[in-house]
């Protein structure tokens, strides 16, 4: 990773979903390398970035020491490693001690607001006060459009094939990250349009008159997160879910909450 400018993508929820938007858009405008969650990756010759997804469990991200790091959120999960919340913070406050150029993190996220770090910290979200900030957001049935303005002044207009307040964050933060290594912003809008997604992260199949999509939500937030996408998607449409229980600890951490 050190022969490349690299970011880690991390986050309790919706890593893989913008590790996937970030490799996508920075892939066909910059040599870039990268290693997603589902599975995928790709090494190029002479790449100049390496985007790699960074995952909390275990503390395992703390191998690396990253040029960037994106930060989803912070929330508890992995409840056979982690104690609790401020476990969780630990380990995510340490890593941000070991980024080196800067961090773009959700500035929504009260946990995220706490971090410190020795190199910038840049906050994206819905709320006055982030650095960058989406307004103005407009769904339709091609997907989301929405207004991005960099610490009040506006910026571009961007546009997403994908629904759910969730998506207009993971691109919100490629866009950031984006901005801040100076990276041509209608090259960026261009590329946001022709993402379609990571496996098993809202993956439909049409059968019939149904739909069925394939979702790898498996925490009470990411649940609401795909429910979300499809009510947005899907309006007029009854909407079913079927769970499929994730790990038996989680179940029973958070069985209220399922």
């Amino acid at each position: 990773a050190n022969k490349f400018t690299s970011i880690a993508v991390t986050g309790a929820h919706g890593k893989t979903s913008t590790t996937g938007l970030l490799a996508h858009v920075m892939h066909a405008i910059k040599p870039t390398s990268y290693l997603i969650g589902d599975g995928t990756g790709v090494g190029v010759k002479d790449a100049e970035y390496f985007v790699f997804e960074a995952c909390e469990y275990r503390r395992h991200f703390l191998s690396y020491f990253p040029d960037y790091a994106i930060m989803t959120n912070i929330d508890f999960d992995h409840p056979d490693y982690y104690a609790n919340i401020n476990d969780v913070f630990s380990a995510f406050q340490e890593i941000a001690l070991q980024v080196k150029k800067g961090i773009i993190a959700y500035g929504d996220d009260e946990q995220l607001q706490k971090i410190q770090a020795k190199v910038p910290v840049l906050f994206y979200g819905f709320e006055e006060g982030n650095d960058f900030q989406a307004r103005n957001i407009v769904i339709d049935e091609t997907g989301t459009k929405f207004d991005v303005f960099v610490r009040n002044t506006f910026y571009a207009t961007f546009g997403i094939p994908t629904f759910g307040e969730h998506n207009v964050l993971n691109a919100l933060g490629v866009i950031a990250l984006c901005q801040y290594e100076g990276i041509d912003k209608e090259a960026v809008q261009e590329h946001l349009k022709t993402f379609h997604g990571v496996k098993r992260r809202f993956t439909e199949k049409k059968i019939g008159t149904q739909i069925v999509v394939d979702d790898y939500a498996h925490h009470p937030t990411e649940i609401k997160a795909t429910i979300d996408s499809a009510r947005k998607k899907y309006p007029n449409r009854e909407i079913v879910a079927v769970f499929q229980p994730h790990t038996f600890s989680r179940t029973q951490a958070f069985l209220n909450e399922f």
